[in-house]
């Protein structure tokens, strides 16, 4: 199966996407879907690459599935939530899992709770397909990288855990929340001052996520990309038509993150 990258083009004020005059072309064995890209240069080259942390370098479904599980108990939702119910409903765009509208907000005010105390409980982080190689090349080339996560407290513990699977040494500083609250799972500022860190301007910032608050934290600290990538809890289908924040790429596996720099780098408006 031929790897897919799918580009949108983003009117930053309204935070939608519009595609005009899509067409389709071969590169080697890609065979990528093109659509242009109006009132921004595809012919440029991008200086910093930030990433999100949890779906997008390393697993969530383990921890969050555990989240959503203990959510669901306490709420007396009865089935228990199976592990293969929990990802029928992440493959299906439905990442309530069927909770009903009036306790959605208690719900996911205990799944965040849930989700935090599980991810400063696993010591070892399992790191997706395809991440570490990709880090490395992207290394070599010379990006300066960094990690904008909303996992709470003082970055060391993180950053010896990303030291415990090689992954510490890619990235020039890694970014957390101070306060463990839903309010920071908006992570806008965090890039603005990890691109002022960077002494890269915005514009030449690129920011890797798995969900559309990803998107929303991207377009709002004015970076020049938002990529997506359905590693999360986000499904394609969901990342692909978001009402609001929509990515401007979206890409099947961390593997086309180097495709997709070098397309942007070379690729001419038409």
């Amino acid at each position: 199966m031929r790897k897919t990258i799918e580009f949108y083009w983003r009117r930053r004020r309204s935070h939608s996407a519009r595609l005009r005059n899509p067409r389709i072309y071969r590169v080697g064995e890609q065979r990528l879907f093109r659509l242009q890209r109006i009132g921004g240069s595809l012919g440029r080259e991008f200086k910093a690459i930030f990433f999100d942390l949890d779906g997008t370098l390393v697993d969530i479904h383990g921890p969050l599935y555990i989240a959503a599980r203990n959510a669901l108990d306490n709420l007396g939702h009865r089935p228990p939530l199976t592990r293969e119910r929990y990802l029928q409903a992440i493959a299906s765009a439905d990442p309530w899992v069927e909770v009903p509208k009036p306790i959605r907000s208690d719900y996911l005010k205990l799944v965040f709770a849930y989700l935090i105390t599980e991810l400063d409980r696993t010591e070892r982080l399992e790191i997706l397909p395809h991440v570490q190689e990709t880090l490395a090349e992207l290394k070599r080339r010379g990006y300066r990288m960094g990690i904008v996560t909303s996992r709470p407290g003082a970055p060391r513990p993180l950053v010896e855990k990303l030291a415990m699977v090689g992954l510490a040494a890619y990235f020039d500083q890694v970014v957390t929340q101070e306060t463990a609250s839903l309010q920071a799972l908006d992570k806008t500022e965090a890039l603005r001052r990890a691109a002022m860190r960077a002494s890269v301007v915005p514009q030449a910032c690129m920011y890797v996520g798995d969900e559309p608050r990803d998107v929303m934290a991207g377009i709002g600290a004015g970076f020049g990309a938002t990529v997506a990538v359905p590693t999360g809890p986000a499904s394609a289908e969901l990342l692909r038509k978001h009402p609001r924040y929509r990515p401007d790429f979206l890409i099947n596996s961390l593997d086309q993150l180097v495709d997709l720099l070098d397309r942007l780098k070379h690729e001419t408006p038409s």
